[in-house]
């Protein structure tokens, strides 16, 4: 066969193959199938990294949170400071996850002076599609920062024991919250001294005690007192004026003044009952006084209220009742009068 004749045969099979359309389809669905399943191979790689990320994320959280709270309870910055960082972080990481080929801390830093934690971390996550195309792994970085107030706090809850408390478990959700406040506040895996906690229990009247009432009281022979007739709305020594005594309507439950006791707070709490009226403003002033250094030698064995005029102190009154103050022994009505004394609070 001549060369001519075999170039001929050759283009002659050329053009009769790509007039041929049959299987034309399944080719075209072959090689398009290629790019359709590598798109959603590395869709799948995308949602495992996610997954993984969401992993560590929150790992690196839970442990800049446990530093942050170290922070806060007064915990020196160093060596074992990290090392309990660490510890907590990989502890949360590992076993959670099968997809990681490697996790390391990138950065650490505490301050103790604002309170402030941050970190980085940088997992090294394993690819299955993407592997395809020559990217077997893929970096990714997790941040978290926490911040942690470094000042003190003394915090008063002037808590409602009155007749209708008794009803509709609402004594009952109170001593809960009041609890889970405690707890929350001053954990007993905590030594710092930081947080202070008062309790001001209230009905008709507040019971202070014997000795407190002895010194603070214009009839000392009475534990129970109610409001004063000059300086009510302020916080000025009761040297200068003295409280009204109450022989009647007398809670049992006593003002616990400032204190890192967890155990007392609690069992003060769990020991209320429902019973009188509704003296809500005697709730607000005591627990005023309660934070205020003008009432600092009215409490027996207690720790000093901070000066207002320190930066470093936060002071909190906080307030739980299901209604009305309607009970008042001095002029004005109850809730009156504790408007004008959260006013005076307030300025401090």
């Amino acid at each position: 066969m001549s060369i001519n004749t075999l170039i001929t045969n050759l283009k002659n099979s050329a053009l009769e193959f790509l007039g041929h359309d049959k299987g034309s389809i399944a080719i075209t669905f072959a090689v398009s199938l290629i790019p359709v399943m590598l798109t959603a191979g590395i869709a799948v790689d995308y949602t495992r990294i996610a997954h993984t990320k969401g992993i560590i994320d929150e790992a690196l959280d839970a442990a800049v949170l446990m530093s942050g709270r170290e922070l806060a309870d007064g915990k020196r910055v160093n060596a074992s400071f990290r090392a309990d960082f660490e510890k907590f972080f990989f502890a949360n990481v590992d076993g959670r996850t099968n997809l990681v080929d490697s996790v390391s801390i990138q950065s650490f830093n505490a301050n103790p002076a604002t309170g402030k934690v941050t970190a980085s971390a940088k997992s090294n996550i394993k690819m299955t599609f993407m592997g395809i195309i020559g990217k077997p792994t893929v970096d990714v970085t997790s941040e978290s920062e926490a911040r942690f107030s470094s000042k003190k706090v003394e915090l008063t809850m002037m808590l409602d024991v009155t007749g209708s408390m008794g009803r509709q478990g609402k004594l009952a959700a109170l001593k809960t919250a009041a609890n889970n406040a405690i707890d929350i506040l001053l954990p007993t895996s905590s030594t710092s001294n930081k947080v202070r906690i008062g309790l001001v229990p209230y009905s008709a009247s507040v019971n202070v005690g014997n000795t407190v009432a002895r010194k603070v009281s214009n009839r000392p022979g009475f534990r129970c007192v109610t409001e004063r007739r000059a300086n009510r709305f302020n916080d000025a020594s009761y040297a200068t004026t003295k409280v009204e005594g109450a022989g009647r309507y007398c809670p049992s439950q006593k003002v616990v003044p400032l204190s890192t006791n967890a155990s007392t707070l609690k069992s003060t709490i769990n020991s209320f009952r429902a019973s009188g009226a509704t003296a809500g403003h005697l709730g607000v002033t005591w627990s005023y006084y309660t934070l205020s250094p003008n009432w600092d030698n009215a409490w027996p064995s207690s720790p000093t209220p901070a000066s207002y005029g320190d930066s470093r102190v936060q002071k909190i009154a906080l307030l739980m009742t299901d209604g009305e103050f309607n009970t008042i022994y001095t002029g004005s009505t109850s809730a009156q009068f504790a408007v004008s004394t959260c006013a005076d609070m307030k300025r401090r």
